[in-house]
């Protein structure tokens, strides 16, 4: 190997160094603001003993839905089926006409806590946008 071919590959090594030690900054830069907004996104420090506690928020009442209610506003156990679709409550399978009363007076009780979870923490980034929850029981 001839000295301008080591000095050629000296030179593309230098090369690779340098971009190897911009691309490791670029990295550092994007995880540190990655984190920056997951801290700022959960209310807390990366420290444990400055982390702030959710604020405690009013649950209200779980109002009553019932049979008669449901089938007076929809007409039929199908309508229901089809207004339950249309607000975004989802059953494994058919439900019972208990299951359909809770859900919708579960859906209903959220509805109220998001509004005034909304009035007082108001986002123009969310408009137009919809969110799905699944609903597990704690063991």
């Amino acid at each position: 190997m001839g000295k301008q071919r080591v000095t050629q590959l000296l030179a593309q090594l230098r090369e690779n160094q340098a971009k190897d030690l911009e691309n490791a900054a670029n990295i550092y830069t994007v995880a540190q603001v990655a984190v920056n907004a997951l801290d700022a996104a959960e209310g807390q420090s990366t420290e444990p003993s400055q982390q702030k506690a959710l604020p405690e928020v009013p649950l209200p009442a779980i109002p009553t839905i019932t049979k008669a209610a449901l089938l007076e506003q929809y007409g039929s156990f199908n309508g229901c089926r089809l207004a339950a679709k249309k607000l975004g409550i989802r059953f494994s399978k058919t439900p019972s006409w208990a299951k359909m009363e809770a859900a919708f007076s579960y859906r209903e009780a959220c509805q109220q806590l998001i509004q005034q979870y909304l009035k007082k923490n108001p986002n123009e980034h969310l408009q137009g946008v919809a969110l799905e929850v699944s609903l597990d029981l704690p063991e």
